[in-house]
């Protein structure tokens, strides 16, 4: 077969396109980071409240801890990647 045919399969003239520019690319992915953080930060109060209701027992006492850790580092990633994403669109 001849590579020329096939880069006329490709051409992609018949593939939708988005009207989006990188401001409204900012505004969304800013949401989608609010909101992952947000249930991140919740996550973490509900483990604050697991621990602080734990009464005492070891592995109720671990298991909130861990969520709490586990709480951050999303809380953590959320972050890094709205500024990653801000950086790089600002790039654009």
């Amino acid at each position: 077969m001849n590579t020329l045919f096939f880069a006329a399969l490709i051409d992609g003239s018949g593939l939708p396109r988005a009207q989006a520019n990188s401001t409204t690319l900012k505004t969304i992915f800013l949401i989608a980071f609010a909101i992952i953080g947000a249930l991140a930060f919740l996550f973490m109060v509900i483990a604050g409240a697991r621990y602080a209701l734990s009464k005492g027992e070891p592995d109720n006492i671990q298991r909130a801890k861990n969520e709490m850790k586990y709480s951050a580092i999303g809380l953590i990633i959320a972050a890094l990647a709205a500024a990653i994403v801000n950086f790089v669109l600002g790039k654009l």
